[in-house]
């Protein structure tokens, strides 16, 4: 798991705005993380995001005939949530500022996902 923690972290440090980062289960369990904001919870945040995670993907294939999901994003008055799946068991969940940059955020975040899915595999 220190791979998981170091992939995350350096995301972290470098996305400015950036407050948490976190590998999830689909399931809602938080698998490892990294966060440098204590008022980030990442085991509800985990928990949420999966379940929308889950919704999104079942709306999205019976609607609109698309189930897979590249990209996710949540942008509330203080957070910002995004999430990126690695499998269809795993997701990298990222958690900002609402000034967060997203391009630099998804450039950053889709390089964390394919480090992750090589430790995963």
């Amino acid at each position: 798991m220190r791979e998981f923690e170091t992939i995350l972290s350096n995301l972290v440090v470098d996305v400015e705005g950036l407050y948490a980062t976190a590998v999830g289960g689909v399931d809602g369990l938080l698998i490892e993380g990294f966060t440098r904001a204590s008022v980030i919870d990442l085991e509800s945040a985990v928990a949420e995001h999966a379940g929308l995670l889950r919704a999104t993907r079942e709306s999205y294939a019976s609607t609109m005939s698309t189930p897979t999901i590249h990209e996710w994003w949540a942008v509330g008055e203080q957070l910002v949530g995004y999430v990126t799946p690695l499998s269809d068991d795993y997701f990298l969940l990222c958690v900002g500022s609402p000034e967060v940059n997203l391009g630099r955020l998804r450039i950053k975040a889709r390089q964390a996902a394919e480090a992750l899915k090589e430790v995963l595999a």
